[in-house]
């Protein structure tokens, strides 16, 4: 299997987990896959990203498991690979402003 990403971060994501998005799971790897694009707009360029995000979360099985995160403007969805945990993130923001909601993910 490919890489999923070089952004390899250990998470909290604390709003999320007080939310019940997520539930809290043992120290491990934790890797954060940001589909960057622009939403509302699928089939440019700009937005391969989110159709790749996509595909991914549709594979792991939680194509259906997205929560929206109002704090960081994004849906995120958890998911397990292996013994790692992926945290997939798809922002709700325009391509040029995406990594707002990749920054407020507290890394």
């Amino acid at each position: 299997m490919p890489r999923l990403g070089s952004l390899r971060a250990t998470l909290w994501l604390r709003r999320a987990m007080s939310l019940g998005v997520l539930e809290p799971r043992p120290p491990g790897k934790r890797w954060l896959v940001a589909g960057l694009g622009n939403p509302g707009l699928p089939g440019t360029r700009h937005s391969v990203g989110l159709a790749v995000l996509g595909q991914l979360a549709q594979r792991l099985g939680v194509a259906d498991g997205w929560a929206r995160d109002r704090r960081c403007a994004a849906d995120l969805a958890l998911a397990s690979l292996g013994d790692a945990q992926l945290v997939l993130l798809r922002p709700r923001r325009l391509m040029n402003n995406n990594g707002r909601s990749v920054a407020r993910a507290e890394l």
